[in-house]
């Protein structure tokens, strides 16, 4: 205990420790307000003592009175740490726990006389905010907190726990990690300010000033995690450089006194009250009073001036000094490691007696990527000058080593940046990835359409997708678990909190399938190579190292530090790398289908990483703005997903989430009988629409509810209407009518009480042009406008190849038409000619177009008395081509 401490503990005895907190503040305040400016330091510390010595007599005291008797110890940290608290600083204290913080008695009685109740505030007079760390907490330590570590300093401490707890952090603590922490702040904000000694419009003391010694400070202290004082003690810190510190830290308790009621702290500890203006610059002369003349106080003003000009190009000379100094040497990424962290970048500095020219391939491969990864974990560029060291034909030497593996494995940093600066060594991925060269400089369907670019910038774009699904996926999840909404984030299955939901082997197989997918050859690779009718760049767009599948990754294991599960997992994904997207075009998802689906993915995880996969593989491929056909495919595959999912994970019971809200038996028995469609995708959009469904049933006058939903990319009109036959056909005539494409449909009913649910995914022009859609369709639904009273040769022209299949064994059919994509209107067209010829229900639209061709599968119900065989025969009559299309208006079925 020190003497200031001591004699805190005696007034607070005396007096009470309120009392004694009001009078020794204000007597230190008095000290500041002084004109002598040599006692810094002494200052700062009898002000931290008021703080430390209440804080220690108060612990030892609730201690022994609860009467715990496990490791346990209150610290202060960083500046309280450092004994350098000045009238504004923040007190900062942290309870220390050998034992874990969960149900822990001791913490929630402390806690509940800082926080809860504010006992500790009303006896003491100042707040005490202490926050509790477990040995468990250590590896999570980082960045600003870790760093506050550094100048832990203990205050009770019956069993030397203190020290305990900081050899753990010195055994787990990254300290290149720490060292690119105080660097990133250096280049941002201390460094520019240590060139700005003369400026005399704003002057931050605390960011501009007191840290910029620090930076150099915290550089060495880091190395070995020490405290502060360590280095303030040490012949790396002069005398003068210390004095030059102290000064800044007196003039910060001059400067806060001058701005009372300024008393806010920012997100990083910043504070307000510590900013200098012109005025702040100009009045040091009111520190000697009234008392002295204007003379005297003009030259004890430029001398004040003078000597903050010489501290602050002093600490700014000295931490340049550190910092540059610990470039120039080599910071080391690792202990003991050869990759260091120069002036220039990252490089390799070999042993003295290496000899360059007698190592083998393997050595300089595992240096190579080394200094990639390091590049990669800790996003810092390569020093230019390895391109003829370390690189240097890297092409003709580079093999397969584990350092790959850790490529992909690596949780920090960008893949897709690490493999943008391989590119640039020529030759080096085609000896990791066989294939790969030629694959680079060959076309496909993507790049003859975009004219942009080759196909690596594009493979690399899609790794760089991968990795911001999981950059964004683990910020949803950790807000909202700081926001117990955990469950809420997880049910709706985004892609981004999936992708951050793979373990490390699954996430590393969907880089290294997207990285590699072209290469490997499969069936069906050589199945499209058969397909004369295509062109070349799409027949040999694939499979391009011509190695098997199978047997391409046979060395990744052994040689290139991959597991056998990621490996396995990328054979999966390469093989069905369109499964996903293959489903969704068909656009309707049975259970059978969907028991196929999960069947063949054979495992929740291989599910989800299929469905990151597919999602960052496609991502930019048909840019959602652009083709909107994409936006039903992108909701299809999400739905298929969803129902897939729900076999690991069954959703909520229906009947459970309708009663929760509020509605009676009588109103499930009509809600239930929508048959499927609150399963899926379609769930969450259905519940806005069922109180309306209640009211059409029980009310024979009620009209229909149209409503405009945008989901994500997709714009889906929903129809909650009483049924009538050629209901679909009024939809998609006010579409046609509109000149507005639809792309697909999902029409549900319940059939005992006559009502549909339907919802059509469209392309609109804007969202302005919603509102206007909607009323039409509302009109039109309201007067059960259908097309049966209209002669035949009214009705929306129609042609193209049309195919009748069964669809399940339920009695249900598929149509599938095959026609040009050139027809406004065509859906229209299509359902008309089915209300018309074939008198069928229609429970499913879908649509895409590929090449001019536009591709439609109408989902359908026969009449009682129409077979198969007759329906088959009226498809062929009533489906064929015209002799003269001239009705047709021009446009596009699928808007682009």
């Amino acid at each position: 205990m020190t003497h200031n401490e001591e004699r805190v503990l005696q007034l607070a005895a005396e007096i009470g420790p309120a009392e004694a907190f009001a009078q020794l503040t204000a007597e230190n305040d008095a000290l500041i307000g002084a004109p002598d400016l040599t006692n810094g330091r002494e200052i700062a510390e009898q002000r931290t003592a008021i703080y430390t010595a209440m804080v220690r007599a108060w612990a030892e005291r609730e201690q022994r009175a609860f009467g715990y008797d496990k490791p346990f110890a209150v610290v202060a940290l960083g500046g309280t740490g450092r004994r350098e608290m000045t009238p504004c600083s923040d007190n900062d204290f942290a309870f220390l726990f050998e034992e874990s913080l969960d149900d822990n008695a001791f913490l929630a009685y402390l806690q509940g006389l800082i926080l809860h109740r504010g006992e500790f505030t009303r006896d003491h007079g100042f707040v005490c905010e202490a926050l509790p760390f477990s040995l468990d907490d250590v590896p999570g330590l980082d960045g600003k907190q870790l760093n506050s570590f550094l100048d832990m300093r203990a205050v009770h401490d019956p069993t030397g726990f203190t020290e305990v707890f900081r050899n753990r952090i010195r055994n787990v603590y990254d300290p290149f990690d720490h060292f690119l922490h105080i660097r990133k702040y250096w280049g941002s904000v201390w460094e520019p300010a240590s060139w700005k000694c003369e400026r005399l419009d704003r002057f931050d003391i605390k960011n501009e000033g007191l840290r910029v010694f620090l930076a150099g400070i915290w550089t060495m202290a880091g190395e070995r995690f020490c405290p502060s004082w360590e280095i303030y003690q040490s012949e790396a810190c002069s005398e003068n450089d210390l004095n030059a510190y102290y000064f800044l830290l007196r003039l910060r308790g001059i400067v806060q006194l001058r701005h009372p009621g300024m008393r806010q702290t920012g997100a990083l500890g910043d504070h307000p009250e510590d900013i200098l203006s012109f005025e702040d610059f100009t009045s040091f002369g009111d520190l000697l009073g009234d008392d002295a003349g204007e003379f005297e106080r003009y030259e004890f003003a430029n001398s004040v001036r003078a000597e903050l000009l010489s501290s602050r190009r002093r600490v700014g000379r000295f931490a340049r000094g550190v910092i540059q100094t610990a470039l120039k040497d080599g910071r080391p990424v690792e202990r003991g490691s050869r990759i260091v962290l120069g002036q220039g970048g990252l490089h390799d500095r070999p042993p003295e007696n290496e000899n360059p020219a007698a190592m083998s391939d393997e050595e300089k491969s595992r240096v190579a990527l080394s200094l990639l990864l390091a590049s990669q974990r800790y996003e810092i560029e390569i020093d230019p000058s390895e391109v003829h060291s370390t690189f240097l034909n890297i092409g003709d030497w580079l093999v397969l080593v584990p350092q790959l593996g850790e490529l992909f494995y690596e949780e920090r940093g960008s893949l897709a940046d690490a493999f943008t600066f391989l590119a640039g060594t020529d030759g080096a991925e085609e000896r990791l990835f066989p294939g790969y060269a030629q694959f680079e400089a060959s076309l496909d369907g993507r790049i003859m359409d975009e004219q942009r670019s080759l196909r690596g910038a594009l493979e690399r774009q899609k790794i760089r997708i991968l990795e911001g699904y999981v950059r964004d996926g683990n910020q949803m999840l950790t807000q909202a678990i700081s926001e117990a909404k955990l469950k809420d984030v997880a049910k709706n299955l985004w892609v981004e909190v999936e992708a951050a939901s793979l373990d490390a082997d699954d996430l590393g197989a969907v880089k290294l399938a997207l990285k590699t997918k072209r290469l490997p050859i499969t069936e069906d690779d050589l199945q499209t190579r058969q397909d004369e009718e295509r062109p070349l760049h799409e027949r040999f767009s694939s499979g391009i190292s011509g190695i098997a599948l199978d047997d391409y990754f046979a060395a990744y294991q052994e040689q290139g530090g991959f597991s056998a599960e990621t490996l396995s997992l990328t054979r999966f994904l390469i093989r069905n790398r369109r499964a996903f997207r293959d489903l969704a075009r068909v656009g309707y998802n049975p259970e059978d289908q969907v028991a196929r689906f999960v069947e063949l993915c054979q495992s929740e995880a291989w599910l989800r990483a299929l469905y990151v996969f597919t999602q960052a593989d496609q991502a930019e491929w048909i840019p959602p703005d652009v083709h909107s056909a994409h936006r039903a495919e992108g909701f299809n595959i999400r739905e298929l997903y969803i129902k897939a999912m729900a076999t690991y994970h069954p959703p909520l019971d229906v009947t459970e989430q309708l009663m929760h809200a509020g509605f009676t038996p009588d109103h499930l028995d009509i809600l239930e009988d929508f048959s499927g469609v609150f399963n899926g995708a379609y769930a969450r959009l259905s519940y806005r629409f069922c109180s309306h469904l209640v009211e059409l049933a029980e009310n024979p006058d009620k009209g229909p509810l149209v409503r405009l939903i945008f989901d994500g990319p997709s714009t889906i009109v929903g129809v909650a209407a009483k049924d009538y036959r050629g209901l679909a056909a009024t939809v998609t005539g006010g579409l046609a009518e509109k000149e507005i494409p639809l792309l697909q449909a999902h029409l549900f009913s319940a059939k005992r009480y006559g009502l549909v649910l339907d919802f059509f995914h469209v392309a609109l022009p804007d969202k302005s042009s919603g509102n206007e859609l909607a009323a039409t369709l509302d009109g039109l639904l309201r007067d059960e406008q259908v097309i049966d009273d209209t002669p035949e040769e009214a009705s929306p022209p129609f042609w193209g190849k049309a195919t009748l299949r069964p669809w399940d064994d339920s009695g249900r059919f598929c149509l599938q038409v095959e026609t040009e994509d050139r027809a406004v209107g065509l859906m229209h067209a299509l359902t008309s000619r089915i209300y018309r010829c074939l008198e069928a229900d229609i429970f499913g639209l879908t649509a895409y177009s590929a090449g001019g061709t536009a591709y439609v599968s109408v989902y359908l119900t026969l009449p009682n008395h129409l077979t198969q065989s007759k329906a088959t025969e009226i498809v062929k009559e009533s489906f064929a081509e015209p002799a003269n299309p001239s009705r047709l208006k021009e446009g596009a079925l699928l808007g682009g």
